[in-house]
């Protein structure tokens, strides 16, 4: 009897070809939410009782001068294997960490800001489908992904689209933010900053000098916020092996030098990452085309991930589906109900929210490969990028904690 796409699963994560967000028997590395409530900890905010590896990340890192934490977008463990022992990245105290699933920059800042899954969080996916509202979101840059119109002019508010309460913006403090000038008060940022300041910069080294002058004038302890998208966003359009991938990759563990060198010991400053990367070949992408047949089955046009994609099944079409996707994918991919990606905690350790399961959708697809799914019309720029990231493949996965 063929195994079933559960067992599928089952058998790539026990294989090691996948990592689970979180091993059942607690053996597993740190998380990203063990750092994010480590963080907020560090800025004030109380652990629960059996915030263990949040308690031991806090105690890693210390609490005895302010922290500066920076999220460096898509540094996956992969990246920092290539860096030489003498430099600043490649030389710090290095722990292991675990992305939450889907791997990708929504849940997993979504996490950093509320430390919690995505399960609880609900916002899994960059294309995140609201399904009260009928739309699918691109959500933190809080347009509808078709049109890119603004959600407000939906009705959506910022306390919709992100239901759960930032712990950054809750706890006793300070805080201070550093993003790029273009997102520095965004929805989303706003959102997980609250109202503490922010800082915005045009470029790495104003964002260097300005965390430095910052702390430097700081007379208490707190966490300092600097969030850099350059290896993400290199990664992305030319794969994580490019030449302009080395190049912002370099300049980002130069800058972090920088700061550690003109701070002298000011400051502790702790680099993580939201997810790693992996580089997709034309033979690994399909692209499913607005008039697909196969759309006849579903509620609203796939969303999620192209390394996750997700689906919305109209009533008493899942067997039709199902079948029509395992017929066309089901050698590469395997395709998971909502309720099993749920038993397996792929979305973290509890049961989905009402409002995470709504936008989920009924069916999520899986590969233990480097296959995406692209949804859209052939000009789809997503179809054209190199990097990838949101499964669960080991480079995906893996993040490293640095502290310096």
């Amino acid at each position: 009897m063929p195994a079933s796409d559960r067992d599928r699963v089952e058998g790539w994560l026990a294989e090691g070809r996948l990592l689970r967000p979180i091993e059942p028997d607690g053996a597993g590395p740190p998380t990203t939410v063990d750092l994010a409530r480590a963080v907020a900890h560090i800025g004030g905010a109380p652990l629960g009782g059996d915030d263990y590896a949040a308690a031991a990340l806090a105690e890693r890192i210390g609490v005895d001068r302010p922290l500066l934490f920076v999220l460096v977008d898509g540094l996956g463990d992969v990246f920092v294997d290539r860096l030489e022992s003498t430099s600043a990245l490649g030389g710090a105290e290095r722990i292991g960490l675990r992305s939450v699933f889907p791997s990708t920059t929504a849940a997993a800042l979504t996490a950093i800001a509320t430390g919690e899954w995505p399960a609880t969080h609900a916002v899994p996916t960059w294309f995140t489908h609201l399904h009260r509202r009928e739309i699918t979101a691109t959500i933190l840059p809080f347009v509808e992904r078709g049109s890119n119109t603004a959600l407000q002019r939906f009705g959506v508010t910022p306390d919709e689209a992100f239901p759960c309460p930032s712990r950054l913006a809750a706890m006793p403090g300070p805080l201070r933010t550093y993003h790029p000038r273009a997102i520095s008060n965004s929805e989303f940022t706003s959102y997980g900053r609250g109202g503490w300041p922010t800082d915005p910069y045009d470029h790495l080294r104003d964002a260097a000098a300005g965390v430095v002058e910052r702390i430097a004038e700081q007379s208490e302890r707190g966490v300092h916020y600097l969030y850099l998208p350059m290896v993400d966003s290199a990664s992305h359009r030319v794969g994580p092996d490019g030449g302009d991938t080395e190049q912002a990759l370099r300049a980002v563990d130069r800058a972090i030098g920088a700061i550690a060198e003109a701070l002298d010991g000011q400051a502790r400053i702790a680099i993580s990452a939201d997810h790693g990367a992996i580089g997709v070949g034309a033979q690994e992408k399909s692209l499913m085309l607005p008039d697909d047949s196969i759309l006849d089955e579903l509620h609203t046009p796939p969303h999620g991930e192209p390394r996750v994609p997700m689906f919305c099944v109209r009533r008493g079409r899942g067997e039709a589906f199902a079948g029509a996707f395992r017929e066309r994918w089901g050698e590469r991919w395997a395709l998971l109900s909502r309720a099993e990606a749920e038993e397996l905690a792929l979305f973290g350790p509890g049961p989905l929210s009402e409002l995470a399961a709504e936008r989920i959708g009924d069916y999520i697809g899986i590969s233990a490969g480097r296959e995406i799914i692209v949804y859209g019309e052939p000009g789809n720029p997503q179809i054209s990028l190199r990097g990838f990231h949101a499964g669960m493949l080991p480079e995906e996965m893996s993040i490293p904690l640095l502290l310096l």
